[in-house]
């Protein structure tokens, strides 16, 4: 018997190797998909789900076999593609650009020019706008002559953002906030973020560390207990959207594990709130709900979360891993609040739960345009963040489609549920004829939770 179970265990070693290395399952072709897809009406209970879990693990690839089969004269295969598309639409809209792209000896501005090319993103080199910064060496001498120093990359069907991470780390730049504009800005520094990663189409990369150590005097006892000793900290870090999946806003953190580096927990209790007059319960458990954004378009994001010190031995974060929900602008489609603006005064139009009056249009000294105009919400009236985002949302175009720039925004009043404003609109030194359409762009939105994970994040 010895010999047997001695026998069974090395033909177990030999074949573990080659269970741990096995492949990946290839992708489906599409006959394979189409018979998965018959194979989901099959009298076989067990079959039939078989076939849905091979389905979902294809994922993105079996979307298009999946929307055809909406209409399938089966009510079970039906059933079972309703119940999976609207995941893997979702799925397929937060996914992130790819990019492939061979460069060898190229400059920051052509390989951030193809960047932009493929991507269709705005992918800027600060250098270019007059924003440089010193210590880092992108201008090097050859025969005598200055020359942009030279880069190469190789990347083949890499998601937007890792490619990003990549120039980062090998020419020591950053990744800036937004500006206000859709353009992704590079700036050089003395070195790349460390502590950085990637959730589909967006990126979320470690700020710094707040550390809040605190002592409570208010007893009269002459030792310091330890229960009158708290290290609170604050860990900051910035997510990022693809371009074309601006941020609106954030809710609160969900953190699913925080643990530092001699495996303390370093979760904050939540809050009691049946004892809000309880010290402890007020200094522990309030730290855990941020909020942001305020419904304005935005390319970048700050987020916190609180967290505890438990102890003093411990020198990093070992892993924080979390949920960042979000809701993103996912389409905008331009309204007509008025027709020949320049003529439009009085005009009122609705547009959604949105009613607009243009007061008056004028030209002023100049070449601007001001146009006053007021609000008034008849939709929700406990929602006051529809104001927030108003000045975004505005536009003035002329009749080839080409935007004018607002260059002042002026408030008149308003109660919540309507305001009265006054845009200042410019060519901004371009050649564009006189304004045309007064736009309105109706926002298309959906909640997504980005899943970060941050590990050996150094403790202050």
């Amino acid at each position: 018997m010895r010999t047997i179970r001695l026998a069974c265990l090395g033909v177990f070693l030999v074949l573990a190797p080659a269970f741990a290395a096995a492949p990946p399952p290839r992708p489906l072709l599409g006959m394979e998909l189409e018979k998965l897809i018959h194979q989901m009406g099959d009298r076989n209970f067990a079959l039939r789900d078989q076939a849905e879990r091979r389905i979902r693990a294809e994922g993105l690839p079996a979307l298009p076999y999946l929307r055809k089969a909406i209409g399938h004269q089966d009510p079970e295969i039906r059933r079972r593609a309703l119940r999976m598309v609207p995941g893997l639409e979702h799925a397929a809209l937060v996914a992130p650009k790819r990019i492939t792209m061979h460069l060898q000896n190229q400059s920051m501005t052509n390989v951030l020019a193809e960047m932009s090319k493929q991507s269709g993103y705005k992918v800027l080199f600060m250098e270019n706008n007059n924003f440089m910064m010193p210590g880092v060496p992108v201008i090097v001498k050859k025969g005598g002559k200055e020359k942009e120093k030279g880069y190469s990359f190789t990347f083949i069907n890499v998601p937007f953002w890792d490619v990003i991470d990549k120039i980062c780390r090998d020419t020591n730049m950053v990744v800036t906030s937004s500006w206000g504009d859709d353009a992704i800005r590079l700036q050089p520094a003395s070195g790349y973020s460390n502590h950085a990663g990637r959730d589909g189409a967006f990126r979320y990369s470690a700020v710094n560390f707040g550390l809040h150590r605190n002592i409570d005097l208010s007893t009269s006892n002459a030792a310091i207990s330890a229960e009158s000793r708290a290290d609170n900290l604050t860990f900051n870090f910035q997510v990022f959207a693809e371009p074309r999946l601006p941020f609106l806003s954030m809710g609160e953190i969900r953190i699913d594990a925080a643990y530092d580096s001699e495996k303390n927990s370093m979760l904050v209790p939540v809050i009691d709130e049946s004892n809000l007059n309880n010290f402890n319960a007020m200094r522990f458990g309030g730290g855990r709900r941020y909020y942001g954004g305020g419904g304005n378009k935005q390319m970048t994001m700050q987020a916190s979360v609180s967290l505890l010190r438990t102890s003093q031995k411990a020198t990093a974060v070992k892993e924080l891993r979390g949920v960042l929900p979000v809701s993103l602008l996912v389409e905008q489609k331009p309204m007509p609040i008025a027709e020949k603006i320049l003529t439009a005064k009085g005009k009122k139009s609705t547009i959604g739960d949105l009613e607009f009056n243009v007061e008056t249009v004028t030209k002023n000294k100049n070449n601007a345009f001001d146009i006053k105009f007021s609000i008034a919400n008849k939709g929700n009236l406990n929602d006051f963040n529809w104001m927030n985002n108003i000045y975004q949302r505005l536009e003035l175009v002329d009749a080839k489609g080409e935007k004018f720039q607002v260059i002042n925004t002026n408030w008149h009043g308003s109660n919540g549920n309507s305001v009265t404003m006054t845009l200042t609109f410019s060519a901004n030194g371009r050649k564009m004829g006189d304004p045309d359409r007064f736009l309105f762009q109706h926002w298309v939105t959906r909640q997504h939770d980005i899943h970060f994970v941050f590990r050996e994040v150094p403790l202050p």
